[in-house]
């Protein structure tokens, strides 16, 4: 049954809301959603480059070109059946505001902005008698914009509503649960779910993975020809998962100093014989002011600084291997070459296919969910994706533990047989490392 029509709400969406998700206009059910000229010229001067963020406006533009081509260049554009119409409002002044409307709603601000020129749009349709709420993931344009009594919101199509959940501490059992037969329900567990048991007969503790039916106990073993060997129980299930050829997709979250990145790259290393290709990605989050554009060198040397903790890894391991020593950076490279590690940037992957390979993704909190779904859906036959990071220190304006691709993808694939995740607490960097977690 169709709402009255006094019950249709108008959306009016800022651009982040664009580069965030490219088709948010599809996530309105069956309200309104009005785009503002102004959103449109950003995303026509962001649209160049070759950041996530650029890919993600030029998707929009496409998105929002092909319906108007699709429906004869219409005002008011149906979204498809169950959906509102989609239609642009062109800025041409601010408009006049209060009861008397004596003031101009540019007095209100210091400088005329794109931002403001959203919120004036937003306003203009508020006076003509519409329902109206901007839809924003920048937190000074909602606070203005409910300074002015206008609505606003932000973008919760994709938002992951109980994040903690996804970095409680490991389930602990009793040494009883794991006899078998017994009603597993009561215990609550998920396929892959690594859960604790204290006081074993042996008088230790021990980590288990649940399979579905029974539980395997996770043994500790050095990481195949690495001679990297796991220091706690939380790094023994992250080898497991990550050896396990019958896991397709895994994530490891947990704070820094934990050893996600160094295991992620010693178990693709002790596995290269099962993969053609071990690609490494990490977003490019932007160094001070200066944007990957700005860097020097081609697109390799351009993401050189990104990667620098990928290269401390594989020098850790490397010394593993080889006879320690000081090791020059060509030399670094040269192993990371021998052994088949490429660099992949993330902004390369649209419309590739990844077949036989190791795919790390490192840092990926700071990936949006679009920008995650891009990357598992370019996995091809026999290719595993690891996902590491942390959602609590994301380092990308707009993103939060709420609305980061990585939170996203726990919350979707938790459960799933092809699918395990672990979040690693214990810093095993240094005491320093951990109690800067812990307290600073």
């Amino acid at each position: 049954m169709a709402r009255p029509k006094k019950d249709i709400r108008t959306f009016v969406l800022d651009t982040n809301v664009f580069i965030h998700d490219p088709n948010a206009i599809y996530s309105f059910d069956e309200h309104n959603v009005v785009v503002p000229i102004t959103v449109v010229e950003e995303l026509d001067r962001l649209k160049s480059g070759n950041e996530m963020k650029n890919l993600s406006a030029r998707q929009a533009s496409r998105t929002l070109t092909k319906l108007i081509k699709d429906n004869g260049y219409s005002k008011s554009i149906p979204l498809g059946k169950g959906k509102g119409n989609l239609s642009f409002f062109v800025f041409d002044k601010y408009p006049e505001m209060g009861s008397e409307e004596k003031n101009s709603f540019s007095k209100v601000f210091m400088e005329d902005t794109a931002d403001h020129r959203i919120i004036a749009a937003a306003y203009q349709i508020l006076k003509n008698g519409g329902n109206v709420t901007i839809v924003t993931k920048d937190n000074n344009v909602l606070i203005k914009a409910t300074a002015l009594g206008i609505k606003a919101e932000d973008y919760t199509h994709d938002m992951v509503k109980n994040p903690d959940q996804l970095t409680e501490k490991i389930k602990e059992i009793d040494p009883e649960d794991l006899d078998l037969p017994k009603n597993t329900a009561d215990l609550e567990l998920y396929i892959n779910q690594p859960v604790m048991v204290k006081g074993c007969s042996d008088g230790k503790d021990h980590i288990y993975r649940w399979q579905g039916k029974h539980f395997d106990l996770i043994k500790r073993e050095e990481i195949g020809k690495t001679k990297v060997k796991p220091k706690n129980l939380e790094q023994d299930f992250a080898v497991n998962i990550l050896m396990d050829p019958d896991l397709s997709a895994i994530a490891l979250i947990g704070s820094a100093g934990s050893g996600k990145t160094l295991l992620a790259i010693a178990c693709a290393i002790s596995q290269r014989d099962e993969y053609d290709r071990i690609l490494v990605a990490r977003p490019a989050i932007e160094l001070s002011n200066k944007t990957m554009g700005f860097l020097p060198g081609n697109l390799e040397e351009k993401y050189n600084p990104y990667l620098a903790p990928v290269r401390s890894a594989c020098r850790f391991i490397m010394d593993k291997m080889e006879t320690e020593q000081k090791r020059k950076e060509a030399e670094v490279a040269a192993w990371m070459d021998d052994h088949g590690i490429e660099l992949l940037p993330l902004s390369m992957i649209r419309g590739d296919t990844f077949h036989h390979a190791f795919i790390l993704v490192d840092e990926a909190q700071n990936l949006t969910p679009n920008e995650v779904k891009t990357i598992v859906s370019r996995a091809g036959e026999d290719t595993k994706i690891v996902f590491t990071g942390d959602i609590n220190q994301i380092d990308v304006q707009y993103l939060t533990k709420e609305t980061s691709g990585l939170s996203h993808l726990i919350e979707r694939f938790r459960g799933q047989k092809y699918f395990a995740f672990i979040e690693m607490q214990k810093s095993v960097r240094s005491p320093l490392a951990e109690a800067a977690d812990k307290l600073l």
